[in-house]
């Protein structure tokens, strides 16, 4: 039987969605490869922070296995994060870390906590990011809803990207849900 997960997760993400059907007060933030914490910082949000929701060990949803490149039943690492300042929420991010990924040097990343994900990988020259796939969540979706009750929401649609990463050859997916008040910077 399928982990309550794996169902919201299963959702029809696109490639390179045409920027006209992106919204215009979010496309530059939807099509940004760089750090998120440092475009925020240079947009004039003062000192962004990472809340840290959740961290479980568990089975990554189909959709996320497919990404990845992973087709085992081994446990990943998740990671929720909320990232937030000045009273207002920019992201709800959740990182997938495969349990190979989380050796030798990379294993830092499973200790995390309230630091960025960014300023390890955006700090590491060997790292690559893969192309975009976005998808607009709506309130249809159980992963709109999960969000919702994860940031103490209420929207009808969210914008979402995620990208695999490399980092030493060992492989990372971001899900990334920009929230309303990223749309205001």
């Amino acid at each position: 039987m399928p982990e309550r997960n794996q169902l919201k997760l299963e959702l029809p993400w696109q490639y390179s969605p045409k920027s006209h059907e992106l919204p215009r007060n979010l496309s530059h933030w939807l099509l940004d490869p760089g750090s998120f914490m440092k475009r925020l910082r240079s947009q004039g949000a003062e000192n962004p922070r990472v809340q840290l929701l959740r961290q479980i060990w568990q089975f990554p949803a189909l959709s996320e296995k497919r990404a990845l490149g992973t087709m085992t039943r081994d446990y990943a690492l998740i990671r929720e994060v909320l990232i937030y300042s000045e009273g207002k929420k920019w992201m709800y991010a959740r990182t997938v870390f495969p349990r190979k990924t989380l050796t030798g040097k990379q294993q830092c990343l499973a200790r995390l906590k309230n630091r960025s994900l960014g300023s390890v990988l955006f700090n590491d020259p060997t790292i690559e990011r893969g192309p975009f796939e976005m998808i607009c969540l709506t309130q249809a979706m159980p992963f709109h809803q999960y969000v919702l009750e994860q940031t103490r929401l209420s929207v009808d649609q969210l914008w979402a990207r995620r990208s695999r990463f490399v980092l030493h050859d060992k492989p990372l997916l971001l899900t990334e849900v920009f929230l309303p008040d990223v749309e205001k910077l």
